[in-house]
């Protein structure tokens, strides 16, 4: 997989919509099903580009690892974020967001050889997240708050290092959005099994931006609205999330 990041990069890179200038330089992940799942598809890459084009503005998208996205906004390299992205009181104190297009819940996901039967058993073993800013994230932080000290967090730069040391026994569970751990589950070649129920974490999944940027967050929550209405949000959920239960 580390090679389909050359790939997408190049890809990401030269994409506009719909003139050869990007007005609007947006961050996203390099692979995160399903939320980005190949070269022009995911829900959040789909979900992206047509927001641009409703509010017809050209956009080009800048793949990165997730945890680079908010220093990337910090400096200016990046307008706009999304890939999975949970609202949280810590991240509003610096950062702005749209209207959250879809819940976000954790799930842990365990290897099918694993004979953990409840979250108890995951006492004293390693849980790896995604890393977020800092070193931290929505969903480290969560589990330190509800379960703390039960378990080792482990940090990874992307769900490709996440999922491999899940599947070589480097860590004992995954917590990561239902969505991903449901797609691993599904897609893994029966590697993966969930473990536990789903939980809410944060406010939703939205757009992250600066609070300078609030015109457009506007402009992004009045098509978000419109999508909603006229089915073309309902019609990308299902493609990507139709087959979750």
């Amino acid at each position: 997989m580390k090679q389909f990041r050359t790939a997408l990069l190049a890809f990401f890179l030269s994409l506009y919509l719909p003139s050869t200038y990007a007005d609007i330089k947006v961050g996203t992940v390099f692979f995160d099903p399903p939320f980005v799942t190949s070269m022009n598809q995911g829900f959040d890459v789909e979900l992206i580009l047509l927001l641009c084009q409703k509010i017809n503005t050209p956009c080009q998208l800048m793949p990165m690892d997730f945890n680079k996205l908010f220093p990337a906004l910090d400096n200016g390299t990046i307008d706009l974020a999304i890939g999975g992205i949970v609202i949280s009181e810590a991240r509003l104190k610096k950062y702005i967001f749209t209207l959250p297009y879809m819940l976000s819940k954790g799930q842990f996901l365990i290897s099918n050889k694993s004979t953990l039967q409840t979250l108890n058993d995951l006492a004293r073993e390693k849980v790896g997240v995604l890393k977020g800013e800092q070193d931290s994230s929505v969903f480290a932080n969560y589990l330190n708050q509800n379960f703390p000290g039960q378990f080792t967090i482990i940090d990874f730069d992307d769900i490709e290092d996440l999922v491999n040391a899940l599947s070589t026994g480097n860590i004992a569970a995954a917590f990561i959005h239902e969505s991903t751990a449901l797609y691993w589950q599904q897609n893994g070649g029966g590697q993966f099994k969930l473990l536990g129920t789903p939980t809410i974490v944060g406010e939703g999944i939205a757009i992250m931006t600066l609070p300078q940027n609030n015109q457009l967050v506007q402009q992004l929550n009045a098509q978000l609205q419109a999508i909603e209405k006229d089915g073309s949000y309902l019609n990308l959920y299902q493609t990507y999330f139709g087959q979750e239960q």
